[in-house]
């Protein structure tokens, strides 16, 4: 018991974790979607706003919405690991969150679609997005939420992002969007 108790308050925090997911309860930080029992999952150990005495909690993201959303946790967690998990995708999730490391606003990348009018205003540019035209939707992180952020042009996604890498994104987080919606977004990004 002895052993137990003292892990219950030890002072040190708690290092982002891998593991497989136990029950399928916990929904994704990321898209939203409940992450499925046995799957792996990717835990980002933060501050917990509710502890009066200065505990952490545990995010949990799917690993891949972790690359796009949180690329320095799952990159740290990757890289610097002495054991880290056998995981069939790894080279991709490196990759995707080296690229969101380097591109500080790419993980703001959420959704992209058609502008149903033309009221919004693109971040990059400042002008109106015209109705039927496509726009991408950006979300920042803040206190352990993504909220909405506004949107930009699909024609500012270099000047805004500094990348124009975000189709693996917005398929990921639009996937009602088919291969030729997609196909247009590039040609519009272009």
């Amino acid at each position: 018991m002895e052993g137990f108790y003292q892990g219950c308050y030890d002072s040190r925090p708690m290092a982002h974790t891998l593991e497989p997911a136990t029950t399928g309860r916990a929904t994704c930080r990321g898209c939203g979607r409940k992450i499925a029992a046995t799957v792996m999952r990717f835990g980002e150990r933060v501050p917990n706003p509710f502890s009066d005495d200065g505990g952490d909690t545990t995010h949990w993201y799917h690993p891949i919405c972790a690359a796009y959303r949180r690329p320095e946790a799952l990159l740290h967690t990757l890289t610097e690991e002495p054991d880290p998990p056998d995981l069939d995708n790894r080279e991709a999730l490196l990759s995707e969150a080296q690229l969101g490391v380097t591109h500080h606003r790419l993980p703001r990348v959420s959704t992209a679609g058609l502008a149903p009018t033309g009221r919004a205003t693109c971040r990059g540019c400042k002008e109106p997005i015209a109705k039927d035209t496509w726009r991408i939707a950006l979300v920042y992180y803040e206190d352990g939420r993504f909220n909405p952020s506004g949107f930009i042009h699909a024609g500012c996604v270099t000047s805004y992002l500094e990348s124009t890498a975000i189709l693996p994104r917005v398929r990921h987080f639009s996937p009602a969007l088919t291969e030729a919606e997609l196909h247009a977004l590039q040609e519009a990004i272009e």
